[in-house]
């Protein structure tokens, strides 16, 4: 699952469920993989997707990037084009 935004409270999407899952970021028709939906990662334009914003994937400089968690809360990192995170 992936989590942005202030805190990592923002639910963005499955990152490793099938392209067909309406969670999924693959899904180009679900809430989660709409390049329309403003506020997810597949938007170039909204807060998680644009390369300018401060808590987006594509922002090679940001440092607040969405998460990677799975169901049990564990941390896998920081989904980023930011190759100077930690």
């Amino acid at each position: 699952m992936i989590f942005g935004g202030e805190g990592h409270k923002t639910y963005l999407g499955c990152l490793n469920c099938s392209e067909h899952d309406s969670d999924s970021v693959f899904n180009t028709y679900g809430e989660y993989g709409s390049s329309y939906a403003v506020d997810r990662i597949a938007s170039h334009y909204g807060q998680f997707g644009s390369p300018y914003a401060i808590y987006s994937a594509r922002n090679p400089y940001s440092n607040d990037p969405p998460v990677v968690v799975d169901g049990a809360g564990r941390f896998y990192g920081q989904l980023t084009l930011n190759v100077y995170t930690a």
